[in-house]
């Protein structure tokens, strides 16, 4: 295929494929801001007023808000979003929600950071970071510490039984 600046917008059931009618219905839509942005081969839907990145090359710009599901990142900033995926080599993320992706440089000034791979990012003490197998291996633990002391305090009465009754055969044997 060959390098476009979108493959295609979807919108209420419709489908756009040229370059200058995505371009009049992100101006109609409020959405002008994304025409600042340099990119390639992008697949976006909208919905709920929400501009979504289903795929494409993100070069350079400024994502003021919206959904990423799968991107190659190169660089830029993300005011206000959720990332679901993607590759990001250098990224700066004001307020969002990441549940997956790998992360390569940058920063994240504040969000809750549910997933994901980060390798060279400067992250805030403003950001949550809670992994799932964070989250699995606490309601695990909680599981398995209920029945840790449910048997601790079966094995004491037992014990107690059991020593009480060596004492007692202890006494008539003596």
């Amino acid at each position: 295929m060959a390098n476009v600046r979108y493959y295609e917008l979807k919108y209420e059931g419709k489908l756009y494929t040229k370059t200058y009618e995505i371009d009049e219905f992100l101006l109609e839509n409020n959405l002008h801001w994304f025409l600042d942005c340099e990119v390639e081969n992008m697949r976006l839907e909208i919905i709920k007023e929400t501009l979504i990145i289903n795929s494409g090359i993100y070069y350079n710009g400024v994502f003021e808000y919206g959904v990423i599901r799968d991107v190659d990142w190169r660089n830029g900033r993300m005011i206000n979003g959720v990332i679901y995926n993607g590759v990001y080599k250098k990224i700066t993320l004001e307020k969002g929600i990441v549940f997956n992706g790998k992360f390569l440089s940058g920063e994240i000034l504040e969000g809750d950071l549910r997933g994901g791979d980060f390798v060279n990012i400067n992250i805030s003490k403003k950001t949550v970071r809670k992994e799932q197998s964070q989250v699995q291996g606490q309601v695990q633990g909680q599981v398995q510490g209920q029945g840790q002391v449910q048997g601790q305090e079966a094995q004491v009465e037992v014990q107690g039984e059991a020593q009480g009754n060596v004492e007692n055969i202890q006494g008539q044997v003596q």
